[in-house]
Order: structure tokens, then sequence, then C-alpha cells
């Protein structure tokens, strides 16, 4: 009698979670098998998994289960979770959140939802960094839709990276297109929420996420729901945030950001009013990408690109096509990272201001160290596509052509060489450096005229002080 009662509860609850998802959606495809393990805890539609929410004594975490009760969550700085606790009640689809307060900035928190008898489910985070902080990493990348599996693949890497490095355990950002229909609430089970792929739900349970909205977010309806940021300041889903050194700022291309619109005036507003030592840019759709399905998008040249000349902003993270490649734009870094687990496109090296690509499965991890960063690309297999270093010191060149002090040299690429004049023959050094940042010659005395050997293509820069200026300039050599 006892193993018949267990049977017919898990029968239940089995057709409580099939019943859910029926009354959702229409020509409804189960597309991975539960097991019994799976069973057990399917009263957890989706585990509980963390937000970001824009400042550093704070943590959002999410949950959703299959029917109305109670749960329970508890926190500290250590197991024993002595910090806190609180109990929630559904305020949507029985879906659960708690916005923990009062936390101590830069510190290692752990927690615990409790429901009913069935197995806790825990996880650990940092909060974010404190506001003078200049050394801190975090990783991103895009376009997880389509293929969990694949998915699954990168959360597992990155968290062997994270255990190599705990330091590391801060934030993971995604360029959007998370699901493959964002409309659909069987792609958000399946896919980035299924307990099929536990990577992923470890992962989302230790980082704190932070996304832009893709094309395939749809009308964005169910992307709220489950991506309900305290930073958003309207019904759209454009918002910024600050973390140790960085400003982010989060475009969202599906509202209307043209010159005098709102979110235009908001992009402006955003940048010019943070005094961050870094400036990045977070989308979907790049300025400029290697090619594939989807073109380069014309309103990032025309519109975003100046403003990150004019406000100092070093990277642009995009998806949409599916691949990683780098651009160099006038000293700014347009990275395409759209490996996520989205089906593969084939990227041309020879496009537009590309330096780097790869067809690959993979995330990248932002190093950042005062005015220097270490940017690595990953494939999921823990193999590197590039590693490089940029420097904001060697990487203004916007400003390179507007000095008044370039204007005492002449430099120039010519059969092999760099030439650099010394026109008014000043007591001046140079420093010759590549795109990675590797130093090629470094504090050399410039007399009249300097030559350099240069056989490899790439763009360079050529840095030249005097006691009292300096000014960079950037190099094409073909």
């Amino acid at each position: 009698m006892k193993n018949y009662i267990i049977i017919l509860s898990l029968i239940l609850s089995f057709g409580i979670l099939n019943a859910q998802n029926s009354k959702n959606h229409k020509n409804n495809k189960q597309h991975n098998v539960l097991n019994y393990k799976d069973i057990k805890t399917s009263l957890y539609r989706k585990a509980p998994y963390l937000l970001y929410p824009g400042n550093n004594t704070e943590m959002l975490i999410e949950w959703q289960m299959t029917e109305t009760k109670t749960c329970e969550i508890v926190w500290g700085q250590d197991t024993t979770y002595a910090d806190g606790q609180a109990f929630t009640t559904e305020h949507e689809d029985h879906q659960h959140e708690k916005l923990i307060s009062n936390l101590s900035p830069a510190t290692h928190y752990f927690y615990q939802v409790n429901y009913e008898n069935i197995e806790p489910k825990k996880g650990d985070f940092y909060t974010g960094a404190l506001d003078t902080e200049t050394k801190f990493s975090f990783y991103a990348y895009g376009d997880t839709r389509s293929h969990p599996d694949k998915h699954d693949e990168v959360a597992a890497e990155i968290m062997t990276d994270i255990s190599q490095h705990p330091e590391s355990q801060s934030i993971i950002i995604s360029t959007g297109d998370i699901v493959t229909n964002g409309d659909q609430e069987q792609d958000w089970d399946s896919q980035f929420f299924s307990p099929a792929y536990p990577n992923i739900q470890q992962m989302l349970s230790h980082l704190p996420y932070i996304t832009a909205v893709g094309n395939h977010e749809g009308q964005g309806v169910l992307f709220d729901k489950y991506f309900p940021y305290p930073m958003f300041s309207t019904d759209r889903f454009y918002y910024g945030f600050d973390y140790a050194n960085v400003h982010f700022t989060v475009i969202d291309q599906f509202t209307d950001y043209t010159p005098g619109s709102i979110q235009y005036n908001w992009i402006v507003n955003d940048l010019a009013s943070t005094d961050k030592t870094w400036k990045m840019i977070i989308l979907h759709m790049p300025g400029w990408s290697a090619g594939g399905e989807h073109r380069n998008n014309p309103d990032v040249q025309d519109y975003i690109q100046p403003l990150c000349l004019q406000y100092g902003v070093s990277f642009v993270l995009t998806g949409h096509n599916h691949y990683y490649s780098r651009a160099n734009v006038d000293g700014v870094m347009h990275i395409t990272t759209g490996g996520g687990g989205a089906p593969l496109y084939d990227p041309n090296i020879n496009a537009p201001y590309i330096v780097m690509v790869d067809k690959s499965t993979h995330y990248c991890k932002i190093d950042i160290n005062q005015n220097s960063l270490e940017f690595t690309a990953r494939r999921s297999n823990g193999s590197i596509i590039e590693s490089f270093n940029y420097d904001l010191n060697l990487s203004k060149t916007h400003e390179i052509e507007q000095s008044e002090f370039a204007k005492h040299f002449h430099i120039y690429y010519q059969h092999g060489k760099v030439y650099i004049n010394n026109i008014d023959h000043l007591d001046a050094q140079f420093s010759i450096y590549d795109n990675w940042g590797k130093s090629l010659k470094e504090n050399n005395k410039l007399d009249s005229q300097k030559s350099i050997s240069v056989r490899v293509p790439g763009i360079y820069y050529i840095k030249i002080n005097t006691a009292k200026n300096q000014f960079v300039k950037k190099l094409i050599v073909p």
C-alpha cells in the first residue's frame, strides 16, 4: 500500500506539470524526458536563479513553482544561513522572488530555498564589488537559444573556470536571444531553465545574470517576466549600472534609439553622467561583424559609434551572428559573441575592420586591472580563440588626430617599415605596440627620423612623448 501511494503521488506531480504546460502552450512538444529525480523535484518549474539588481548591497533571486505554495528562503555568509529568513508567496503564475537587501559589498553569501519536504535548492553568490575596486573579472556570451545541450557545455566550462579562479565569481552578461521563441513559455521551460541541463542551472544559481533583449525575445512579455531588473526605468528594456570601475549601458534595439528619441537621449545622459574608468555598451545586433546571416547594423554605426568616441566607450558587446568576431573601429572593440548555443554561422575574416573570427560555441572572460584589461575568448572545450590586452592609455585613438602636439610628427608606413619623422627635432621618445598590447619597441629616443621594420599586417599604436606632452597614433599595416 505504501509503494502504491508513492507511485500515485509521483504520477500526480508529473500530471500537474504537464497540465500547466498544456494550458500555456498549444502544440506542445516534449524536448527532454524527465528522469525520476526530475519528477521528484518537478514542483520547481524554474529553479532559483540570480539577477544582478544594479547595486552592491542587494541580490535578486527568482524561481517558479508548479502550484500555489509558500516557500522559505534563508541566507547568510556560511551554510548556517544565519543572516536572514523570509517567506514568499507567488506574485504571478506561481513565480516567487526575493530581493535581499542590506548586504555587505564584495561578500560571499549562501542561500537556500525550502519547499515542503523536497530537497532544498541551494546556491551562492558574491555581492557587487566595492565602488572603489579597480580589479575584477566577468563573463560574457550570447545567443544561447535552440541547442541547450551546447549552452550546457558553455556553462560547464564557465563553472570550471570559476572553480579554478574563485575570484572570478561576479556577474555574467548576455547579449540576448536567450531562447528560440521568447513568446512561448515552452521554450523557456525546455531550453534556458530545463532541469535536464544541470550546468546551466548551476551557473544561474551562482552567477547573477545581466542581459540585453534580442530579436528572439519576441514581444518581451516573458522576457520582462523572467528578467524583472529593478534598473528598468521605463516599460522597455534599456538600463545602466555600475560594477567596480566599469559602467555598463544596456541598449534596447527594439525601441527607437535614433537621435532625439527618448532612448537616445537616455543613452547620452547615461554615458555623460558616469565617471567610471571603463564604459561598455551591451546590445544585440552588431554594428561591425563578420557577415553570416545578418548584416552590420547601420544604426550602431551611425548613432552608437559616434557616442562611443565622444564619451570614451572602449567595448561594445553584441551577439546576433552566431560565431566569435572582433572588430577594431577607431580603437573601440566591437565584440560579436553569439556562440552560446545557437546554430553556428560562417564568419568572413575579410569583413571591414575585422581582426579575428572563430566559428565555435564559446564565451568571453574580461579581467580588468585598473586602466588595462585582458580579454579572452574561449571555446566550450576550453581552448582559447584569442587573448589580448587593451590599455586605455593606448586606445583613445579618437583623440589622437585632434592633438595639437601631433603636428610636430609625421608617422606613416611604407615598404615594410613604419617611419616616424620628428619634424621640429623635439626631445622625444617613442614606443610601438601591436594590437594586443605587446611592445615591439619601448621608450626609445626619437631622432629626426626613425624606421621600424613591421612585416606582420595588422593594427599598430605608436606613442610619442616628451616631458610635457604625449599622443598615440593608430597605424594600419596592410
